[in-house]
């Protein structure tokens, strides 16, 4: 696994959970750490949900989250930080 670019994953998914927009960098970084994450382990859901919104915001979409959706930006963030105390 890609520590760094784990790192990234949460950050920006925290930055989403606090109403921010991600820096671009953390965001493509992130989304590549989480696709080589999502394609050994395709069945998890919070990995794939992680990788599939990254991708979107690095693929130029916007994303305007409700309060839900930073709930669940801020929970995805803590299963990308578990990942990275695995390391």
């Amino acid at each position: 696994m890609n520590r760094k670019g784990l790192v990234d994953a949460a950050t920006a998914l925290e930055d989403l959970a606090a109403g921010n927009t991600p820096a671009p960098a953390q965001v493509a970084a992130g989304a590549a750490a989480l696709e080589k994450i999502h394609a050994d382990f395709p069945a998890w859901r919070d990995v794939g949900d992680a990788l599939f919104g990254l991708k979107a915001l690095a693929g130029g979409s916007g994303m305007a989250l409700d309060a839900k959706g930073r709930q669940r930006a801020g929970r995805l963030a803590d299963v990308v930080r578990s990942l990275i105390d695995q390391i």
